[in-house]
């Protein structure tokens, strides 16, 4: 994802305009790394402002997908149906 995702112009700006991302070293960051559960890499995260959980995404994502996901986040239809529903 490093390579393919978060070097496309369109998917940069879409995560810097409506998200505040982070990456998590998670040999550094074990305390982050031990309260979401994360077991295995890569894995993504989408928090509520408050900190509440949306969803994570297990395993690599191709660009072209991850950018639907965004969407289906930031538009907030994961709160009233599924991805699959979402991108019919």
């Amino acid at each position: 994802m490093e390579e393919e995702s978060f070097t496309r112009p369109e998917i940069v700006k879409f995560l810097t305009t409506n998200f505040n991302p982070i990456r998590v070293d998670v040999d550094r960051e074990k305390k982050t790394a031990s309260r979401y559960h994360v077991r295995s890499l890569p894995v993504s995260w989408f928090l509520e402002p408050d900190g509440e959980k949306i969803t994570s995404i297990p395993g690599y994502v191709n660009p072209d997908l991850f950018l639907v996901i965004l969407k289906y986040i930031t538009s907030g239809s994961y709160k009233k149906m599924t991805l699959k529903d979402f991108m019919k």
